[in-house]
């Protein structure tokens, strides 16, 4: 037997439900068919299934909860041109401080016994170390020593290989990067001071901050045309014992 579709009509013509065409669609104000949507959809008129609707709340964050990432503030502000970075505070403080040491013409010191040791100790050091203007010493007389040039923002390795080749890539390129600093050349020469004393010294309690000036008394002798008290020779040299007779010594004779 074949299927057939049928109609049904009640006493005043109206087609009872369930039929088959015809059918009205669902809206705000009136019953029909409603179509359902799987996912949220823009400018659908369907309806949304309860897990659709679950899923779709799922992914989205609570009023009062806290965003892991967010592109702009409340005030819809956009973070990464509004506000600075701990980074860039800290970098904008190190210029600040090394701006305000040159203004105030302070610099800091330290000592190396050699550059071995200063280009081993500058390669590992964090950049907020040394600031412009910085001298670094070093112990041996026979090379100069270097100062801060500039502290740069990303750190480079130097292998060092001997004192004259690392000297004569400062003097031809005025400065070399040695970790995140460039040093160059002081331009005062190294004074070996081995041989001198301190302006604090005395002599027989005089300062040597000026000249001096010594007389026979200063430090207890006979003055050029003094008489000595005690001699042994006589001003040609002569030993007085062995040359000279005593008075004592002398024969008296009478005349006749």
């Amino acid at each position: 037997m074949a299927t057939k579709k049928i109609k049904l009509k009640n006493a005043a013509g109206d087609y009872l439900y369930p039929y088959t065409e015809n059918l009205p669609t669902a809206t705000e104000t009136a019953k029909g068919v409603v179509q359902l949507d799987k996912t949220p959809t823009e400018n659908s008129t369907n309806a949304l299934t309860s897990g659709a609707a679950k899923t779709a709340f799922d992914a989205k964050l609570d009023k009062t909860g806290t965003a892991s990432k967010a592109t702009a503030d409340a005030e819809g502000n956009v973070i990464t041109t509004t506000y600075a970075t701990k980074t860039e505070l800290s970098e904008v403080e190190s210029i600040a401080t090394n701006a305000k040491s040159i203004a105030e013409g302070r610099s800091r010191a330290s000592s190396f016994s050699s550059y071995s040791d200063l280009i081993s100790a500058l390669n590992t050091v964090s950049k907020d170390a040394y600031k412009i203007g910085d001298n670094l010493f070093i112990q041996a007389l026979n090379v100069p020593d270097l100062w801060i040039y500039t502290v740069e923002a990303n750190t480079v390795q130097y292998s060092y290989t001997t004192d004259d080749n690392f000297i004569s890539e400062i003097n031809q390129n005025g400065s070399i990067q040695i970790g995140y600093f460039k040093v160059s050349i002081m331009e005062a020469q190294k004074l070996d001071l081995t041989d001198y004393v301190p302006s604090s010294r005395t002599i027989n309690n005089k300062s040597l901050a000026e000249n001096i000036s010594l007389t026979a008394s200063d430090i207890g002798a006979l003055s050029l045309t003094g008489t000595a008290a005690k001699a042994t020779a006589d001003a040609e040299g002569n030993e007085i014992s062995s040359t000279y007779a005593k008075l004592s010594d002398v024969i008296s004779y009478e005349e006749m």
